[in-house]
């Protein structure tokens, strides 16, 4: 029974939502086909439907307040903060690879050094000291130690360079959220009137 509980836990994190994708780019406006007689064209979502020209100023006024002009601004806004994110974060996983090794590079000498202390505390316990193989050890204390002390420096000057990296590019990630919900409003703003449009093609029009 024990079980259970950490199963359900597994599962839970199974489900957890995955994140919502990127908004698309704003749909082209439609375009407006006169010809003679008492109807026009309109072609919208790569369709043609054929209306009476009683219906044109409407159509007209809604795509005026689309304003799809606005809203493709905000579209290439929010691409560009995608890209700059997109440097910051290889900027950031650059930084942190480089700490990371550091890092792993002090773990192993700090080890190596810790084996070569037992080995040469050992040898001391023991009745019979071979001088050479105590001087050899030694030696390869001093030795690790001083590449120890150089990793350290290392590892704290990867650290370092790692905070500067989230500092200054920060404002990447923070950007790309704020241009994401410009764009979202926006773009909820631009296809209200595209749909009053597609309601009267659908409604009051032809298909061709």
């Amino acid at each position: 029974m024990k079980a259970l509980p950490a199963l359900l836990g597994l599962l839970l994190l199974g489900m957890t939502p995955a994140r919502a994708a990127d908004p698309h780019a704003p749909d082209t406006l439609p375009i407006i086909y006169d010809q003679p007689g008492s109807k026009y064209i309109l072609r919208i979502d790569n369709r043609r439907y054929q209306l009476a020209y009683v219906t044109k100023e409407r159509v007209v006024a809604l795509m005026s307040a689309a304003n799809y002009p606005g809203t493709k601004l905000r579209f290439d806004e929010f691409k560009r903060s995608l890209e700059d994110k997109a440097r910051a974060e290889m900027l950031v996983d650059r930084a942190q690879s480089n700490a990371t090794r550091d890092s792993d590079r002090v773990a192993h000498l700090l080890s190596s050094l810790e084996a070569l202390r037992s080995q040469l505390a050992l040898l001391r316990s023991q009745p019979n000291i071979d001088v050479q193989e105590l001087q050899f050890l030694q030696e390869q204390i001093r030795s690790t130690s001083a590449s120890l002390a150089s990793a350290e420096d290392m590892e704290a000057k990867a650290q370092s360079n790692l905070e500067r990296t989230k500092s200054s590019t920060e404002s990447a990630f923070q950007r790309v959220d704020k241009a994401r919900e410009d764009y979202v409003a926006a773009l909820d703003a631009y296809e209200k009137p595209l749909a009053a449009i597609r309601t009267i093609a659908l409604t009051l029009g032809g298909a061709l």
